[in-house]
């Protein structure tokens, strides 16, 4: 074969180049080999699919209380016991720079109070490094933030110069911090979300000051916290979360009737008003729909006008405006208004929570 030369400069010195000759050889079938277990397929996808049947990923993790461990920025602020921390897909277990074995890993855990703690899990195919903060208080610690609260906070004008009071003297006192921080939290949430008090938070930051509170209190099982929680909740229409937090009460029943709503049902009003049985503090449209669902259907009727003023105020949020909606439609229903009924499923025919029972109401009347 005759040599073939390119004529390229290769610098200042002129002529060409000779470009050697280029062997050839057959064309062979391209394939996909397993990094794992070396079986070869003819196509990528095949290779693909094989994997993630046969060698699925396996990603280490930590849990406590039934709960996924967030990596970075954990508190652990309530103890648990070692049969409430799991470990799985772990093949290596690494406290502190110690190696431990999982049981081992699980009740130095529990016994854990205080501190900076650094946890690595680690597989085959993945290690993760958990980063915790045990501040775990002590009774007396607990019991102080809940007697500055029913001191300064409990029956007591709710305003931003009290919060700060009550957060100071529980200071002082030596209280609990992640306690103190999250109650304290949902009280700047209730300011903000009703803009009073004397607060410097806009209407919008409410919703952050509620999940913080949410939280700081997450692994805290006492009524106190288990009742912001379940406001909270509420508050986000997540209402089996709420009432499992709050089982009885005002707050469970408003949370029963919004339950039934969501899956379709009428909800029949109660036969007796039924009176408030906490004293935390709550925003004001959380309030009168609690209240308004503990009413019997004549009350219920009186004041359906005033709350649904209260729907169209411009702070109302979004959360707040679909119960009120629900509760009218159901309202006008019971009590037979089925033209008005009929008018409040126009604005829930595509809400995602109460889109069944608005269809349900519509299809009743044209069945009439």
């Amino acid at each position: 074969m005759a040599k073939i030369t390119d004529a390229v400069d290769p610098g200042n010195a002129g002529g060409s180049v000779l470009i050697p000759e280029i062997p050839t050889e057959p064309n062979r079938p391209l394939t996909f080999k397993c990094n794992k277990c070396g079986e070869v397929f003819t196509d990528r996808e095949a290779r693909r699919q094989h994997i993630f049947d046969q060698h699925p990923f396996k990603r280490p993790q930590l849990l406590v209380g039934s709960r996924m461990v967030k990596e970075r920025g954990e508190v652990v602020a309530s103890p648990f016991p070692p049969a409430d921390w799991v470990i799985q897909q772990a093949e290596r277990i690494v406290i502190d720079q110690q190696e431990v074995s999982s049981r081992q890993a699980c009740r130095r855990l529990s016994e854990i109070t205080s501190g900076f703690h650094e946890v690595t899990l680690t597989s085959a195919d993945y290690s993760v490094t958990y980063h915790i903060e045990f501040d775990i208080p002590t009774e007396a610690q607990l019991a102080t933030v809940e007697r500055v609260f029913n001191t300064l906070i409990v029956n007591q004008p709710l305003e931003s110069d009290r919060i700060a009071q009550f957060i100071t003297v529980a200071k002082q006192e030596d209280g609990a911090r992640y306690y103190l921080e999250g109650v304290s939290d949902f009280l700047y949430g209730v300011l903000a979300k009703d803009q009073r008090g004397g607060t410097s938070l806009g209407p919008d930051d409410y919703s952050a000051k509620y999940h913080a509170a949410r939280e700081a209190l997450r692994f805290l099982n006492r009524p106190l916290a288990n009742l912001i929680k379940a406001l909270v909740n509420f508050n986000d229409n997540a209402f089996n979360e709420a009432v499992a937090l709050a089982p009885g009460g005002q707050v469970a029943i408003a949370c029963q009737v919004m339950n039934g709503l969501r899956s379709g049902k009428h909800c029949s009003a109660p036969d007796t008003r039924i009176a408030s049985d906490h004293s935390l503090p709550v925003d004001t449209l959380t309030a009168e729909i609690m209240r308004f669902c503990s009413l019997p259907l004549a009350e219920q009727q009186e004041q359906l006008p005033q709350l649904v003023h209260l729907a169209s105020k411009r702070l109302t949020t979004d959360h707040d405006r679909v119960k009120i909606q629900a509760l009218a439609m159901n309202t006008c229903w019971e009590a037979g208004d089925h033209e008005e009924a009929t008018h409040w499923t126009k604005k829930l025919r595509h809400s995602p929570l109460f889109e069944a029972l608005a269809t349900r109401i519509i299809e009743d009347v044209e069945n009439e």
